[in-house]
């Protein structure tokens, strides 16, 4: 697969900031999580996920250019995103089982919880499926931005008030509890959106930069005030989401065009720029590899320290983002060697 450092780079960032937001959230006690400190972390909190989606949704349309301009059947393509996002999805209930196994999950809703991998996967098989063989694939992606977001408050509420039988199937779209954590609507307009986004955010990411900011920064006044209404609440089974979704997908665009603007002054990566390299490469890895020191079993005695406040979780936040990145660097060394033992083994 052909790669955009610069798109690697941005999720390099994405991979820092869900270390940074997860470590944060488990092992912040509750007398400190009404501080600023903790409020600015919240805030860097909502970045990862819009910040995966729109990238995962670029790298299907740039996946679809390159297969239509060397020529490629539809099938092939469709063939390769299929294989990708199955991946991911595949890789989302694994980790359900592992982590299950690790930590002792009891029930069928925490083993079938439809989370990040699961959402991030399962846009990639739409995209996959939707935008090959389009004769404007960035249009295509442009409806589907609307079409996945503007319903999706209706969708919601539909949804939960679907019989029993009838809601299991909609796990992945809306919200079932205790199943869904991360629905398909709306969020796979991000994904979406990214695909419409890909061109332009490389031919002009300073424009994508410059448009998104101040793009952001109106709905999230908008959503500030919209929420402030009494009787309004955020949620997705409200028009609110519509506001949120614009925000965090407009602040995705801004990172996204600042780091590829900051890469094309540059012939060649760096060694600045290799640390994040890897863990953007190896994003489904990073994922997996520090939750369990977060949330889960490995985390435990963190958690159980006493009145741990912003400050005194930031040492083992960091500590966490480098043991992430010596576990990452270590499965890529076992992969290489592995790698290298089949090929001495397998030849002549």
């Amino acid at each position: 697969m052909t790669r955009v450092r610069g798109l690697d780079l941005a999720r390099g960032v994405a991979c820092v900031a869900m270390i940074q937001a997860h470590a944060y959230d488990a092992y912040v006690d509750a007398p400190h999580r009404g501080s600023t400190a903790f409020a600015v972390t919240r805030f860097l909190a909502l970045l990862p996920l819009p910040l995966f989606m729109v990238l995962a949704g670029m790298g299907v349309a740039l996946r679809v250019e390159r297969g239509r301009a060397r020529g490629e059947a539809t099938a092939t393509t469709r063939r390769e995103l299929t294989r990708r996002g199955g991946l991911v999805l595949l890789s989302g209930y694994a980790l359900n089982l592992l982590y299950g196994l690790m930590d002792g999950a009891r029930t069928i809703g925490e083993l079938l919880r439809f989370d990040v991998l699961h959402v991030i996967g399962a846009s990639i098989l739409l995209l996959g499926a939707l935008l090959p063989g389009r004769a404007r694939p960035t249009l295509t992606a442009s409806a589907l931005v609307a079409l996945w977001l503007v319903p999706s408050p209706w969708l919601q509420r539909a949804g939960q008030r679907a019989p029993d039988g009838v809601r299991l199937l909609l796990v992945p779209f809306v919200d079932i509890s205790p199943y869904t954590k991360m629905p398909l609507l709306p969020l796979a307009a991000w994904c979406a959106l990214g695909a419409a986004c890909a061109q332009v955010a490389l031919r002009a990411p300073r424009v994508v930069a410059a448009m998104a900011l101040p793009l952001a920064v109106a709905a999230h006044l908008g959503t500030e005030a919209w929420a402030a209404v009494p009787g309004v609440t955020l949620a997705r089974t409200h028009p609110i989401v519509w506001l949120n979704a614009v925000d965090l997908a407009a602040r995705a665009l801004v990172v996204i065009g600042l780091v590829l603007a900051a890469t094309a002054r540059h012939a060649g990566p760096s060694r600045a720029q290799a640390p994040w390299l890897a863990l953007g490469t190896g994003s489904l890895r990073v994922y997996a590899l520090h939750l369990p020191f977060a949330y889960g079993a490995l985390g435990r005695p963190l958690r159980a320290i006493p009145d741990m406040s912003v400050l005194d979780a930031t040492p083992w936040v960091a500590s966490l983002t480098v043991l992430t990145y010596a576990l990452l660097r270590g499965t890529d060394t076992l992969r290489d060697r592995f790698l290298a033992w089949r090929y001495t083994r397998d030849a002549p």
